[in-house]
């Protein structure tokens, strides 16, 4: 499987962040990390490390992410598989 690392930035409320975590459900993801951008108190910032079965996976991918934000960048993930970037996926889960 490839990794791919994708920086994304978004608005920092509710819903952006209900929108993410469905894009990102059932994917194999094994590092997310979204910080307030500076500058800005309503726009997140960050990189969301996963894994895909295959390449023609991606365009897939970045087409959902670009629903949620136009800034969508992306290269292959460096780094050994236990890299992390700080957060638990499950930090993106809907609030009950």
């Amino acid at each position: 499987m490839t990794r791919w690392r994708i920086r994304i930035s978004l608005s920092d409320d509710a819903h952006s962040r209900a929108r993410l975590h469905e894009v990102l459900a059932g994917q194999r993801v094994t590092a997310i990390e979204l910080t307030p951008r500076a500058g800005t108190q309503s726009v997140l910032s960050g990189d969301v490390v996963l894994e895909l079965a295959r390449d023609d996976e991606l365009g897939d991918m970045l087409s959902a992410l670009h629903m949620i934000s136009p800034q969508v960048f992306v290269s292959r993930a460096t780094g050994d598989r236990s890299e992390s970037l700080g957060v638990p996926v499950a930090a993106l889960a809907p609030a009950d």
